[in-house]
């Protein structure tokens, strides 16, 4: 193998070690199960997942200014809020164009989210989730 080869192949080995994986903050009840299952998810998909344990998801809800559009669990992402079962494709964009946003949700437990069942792409509705409250969510993306 030539050495242009050689140095080619290594590099395409080393490529997926270079990307780092993206550090999560999850907060989640201790009995949730379907958080459990997100949390695998995400970690399939190219992020860190460190776990906490809460008793009291109201207040941390209430700290990340959720608002109306609670889920079962809330993450912290790059600086964002990310509430509930939201696909990495949302997470991604978020994370690329850097809206002046709180963050991103898919309100409720929809049984179309990452670790809720099976997708059906382009049915999951996420959510804007805005610095100053308004009385309806604007829409941020179809997943």
């Amino acid at each position: 193998m030539s050495r242009f080869r050689s140095a080619v192949f290594s590099l395409a080995l080393l490529a997926p070690l270079a990307q780092a994986a993206i550090p999560v903050t999850l907060y989640k009840s201790p009995s949730c199960g379907c958080c459990e299952e997100y949390v695998k998810y995400l970690n399939a998909n190219g992020f860190q997942v460190k776990t906490i344990n809460s008793n009291d998801m109201n207040r941390i809800k209430q700290e990340k200014h959720i608002g109306n559009l609670g889920s079962c669990h809330t993450s912290v992402i790059g600086g964002y809020a990310v509430e509930g079962h939201v696909p990495v494709a949302a997470i991604r964009k978020l994370l690329q164009d850097k809206p002046k946003l709180v963050g991103v949700s898919a309100p409720g437990m929809p049984a179309n989210s990452p670790g809720m069942g099976a997708m059906r792409p382009g049915t999951l509705k996420i959510y804007a989730i805005e610095r100053d409250v308004k009385a309806s969510p604007a829409l941020f993306s179809i997943e």
